[in-house]
């Protein structure tokens, strides 16, 4: 009796901090409390959790209203000039350097891959099922490297990853694809990273081999294209761009207080800023939260936001060996 009487206790005790917790976040006085935790949310496209997190008090409409636009109107399409680059020549450069950037409120970890032809899709071989973590595609494709890509579909909200969303292609072949135009990031057989909006023909057209989907665009034929901050609120963010060497870089930011109560992450700015200094003359967003993972040589460089570790993702761009 007296252990039903402590579980009854601690259930409701539960219940309670769970409702007097999500009144105060959504309808308390903590404005930029509540921006952030919708923010955070939709930016990683989990926005469907708000109505439940929220015990359904929060509107659709205001949900909506902070809904990420993958497709920025602005961004266009790579110029022909950067898709049709041919960067053949760089196979057998096998460089990767892996650097850390402190900002004011997120700290960043870049690795350059000097051979872009290095670098392809790899997909979860759970496909329709359940995702893959970062680690374990990079392990099954003996690859030595790897970040997790683009958008996917969590089947049950269980957050399981097995389904790509947009359009996808993984060593030429097509895993996923749509009839409209999608916000694409992909690489063309000679190692062109192209993002912008795209349908499969023109990818096709392009000689795209390898391609995901998400956005926005941050650089576009070498020219910043977030204002402000971007929108998007601050979270860990990872991104992928190229130099005019042909060099990859990939760019993962920690944030969501792991590290500290200054650890909010990085804004859109931020890593569009970072990635110009690098010398990025196209880049693009890549689902950030608790997806954000990097992985070099078997080990894990960032330390991802999710309570049970790597999250089990569709897509990742890895590099071959």
């Amino acid at each position: 009796m007296r252990l039903l009487r402590a579980i009854t206790f601690l259930v409701l005790v539960g219940i309670y901090a769970f409702i007097s917790s999500s009144l105060l976040i959504f309808h308390g006085p903590f404005d930029g409390l509540r921006e952030y935790v919708i923010d955070s949310f939709t930016t990683s496209r989990h926005g469907y959790l708000l109505r439940p997190l929220s015990l359904f008090t929060l509107s659709q409409k205001v949900i909506d209203a902070h809904d990420p636009n993958l497709m920025n109107g602005q961004a266009g399409i790579s110029s022909l000039a950067q898709a049709e680059r041919d960067f053949r020549s760089l196979t057998g450069d096998n460089r990767i350097e892996l650097q850390t950037y402190k900002g004011s409120t997120y700290t960043a970890n870049i690795m350059l891959i000097h051979d872009p032809l290095r670098v392809k899709v790899a997909v979860t071989k759970y496909l329709g099922n359940v995702g893959q973590s970062v680690s374990e595609m990079v392990q099954e494709q003996g690859a030595v490297a790897g970040i997790n890509g683009g958008a996917f579909k969590d089947v049950g909200w269980q957050g399981t990853g097995g389904v790509p969303l947009g359009i996808t292609i993984a060593d030429g072949k097509v895993v996923e694809s749509t009839s409209s135009q999608q916000p694409i990031i992909g690489l063309t057989r000679n190692g062109a990273l192209i993002a912008g909006t795209y349908t499969l023909p023109q990818l096709k057209q392009l000689n795209v081999d390898e391609a995901l989907s998400f956005g926005p665009v941050l650089i576009q034929n070498g020219k910043n294209l977030i204002h402000g901050t971007g929108g998007w609120g601050y979270a860990p963010r990872t991104a992928i761009g190229q130099r005019a060497d042909g060099t990859i870089i990939f760019v993962v930011t920690d944030g969501r207080f792991v590290h500290g109560p200054g650890n909010v992450g990085a804004s859109l700015a931020d890593i569009a800023q970072l990635m110009q200094n690098y010398g990025a003359v196209v880049a693009a967003n890549l689902d950030g939260g608790s997806s954000t993972t990097m992985v070099y040589n078997g080990k894990l460089v960032n330390d991802p936001t999710d309570i049970l570790g790597q999250r089990k993702v569709a897509t990742a761009w890895i590099v071959t060996r």
